[in-house]
């Protein structure tokens, strides 16, 4: 997915300046409530029910072997993927993966039309070369938990 924005030179401040400080306050309201904190705060009933070592890692945001598919999507939220996979001994285990974003800007030269602001030429368009910053997401795999019924029996983890 490809995403383009104007260089520009020029300071920030009017109205700029103001868009940028309300797209970080949506961005931290986004994460706010991606948070075991949160998920916690929407189902404390559950958290109460978990071992106290479970609620600790749980409120860090970690898991561990044996965890139960609750006490992990507390902990981590939703997978952003689900697998179902058989086993030589016919057993059904569940995979969830969560994903995790590389992301790069690369400066790009682009063609675009714009309208001459001639008053003479009316209606016609001139071809500029714009630099526009392109930035590029990658998407991968950061973590794989591997059900066994109802509890972790494997965690896979990407090395970077």
């Amino acid at each position: 997915m490809a995403q383009a924005c104007i260089r520009r030179e020029t300071r920030q401040d009017g109205p700029v300046k103001s868009n940028l400080y309300l797209l970080l306050l949506c961005v931290l309201a986004l994460v706010g409530c991606a948070t075991p904190e949160t998920r916690i705060r929407q189902n404390p009933q559950l958290f109460a029910s978990f071992p106290p070592d479970v609620q600790d890692k749980v409120r860090g945001g970690h898991i561990a072997l044996g965890f139960s598919q609750p006490a992990v999507r507390m902990a981590l939220g939703d997978p952003d993927r689900v697998y179902h996979r058989i086993t030589s001994t016919n057993t059904p285990n569940e995979v969830w993966a969560y994903t995790s974003y590389d992301y790069r800007t690369d400066p790009q030269f682009v063609t675009v039309l714009s309208p001459v602001s001639d008053p003479r030429v009316f209606g016609t368009i001139s071809p500029n070369v714009v630099l526009l910053d392109v930035q590029q997401r990658t998407e991968y795999e950061a973590l794989r938990v591997e059900f066994e019924g109802d509890r972790v029996k494997a965690i896979e983890a990407l090395k970077r």
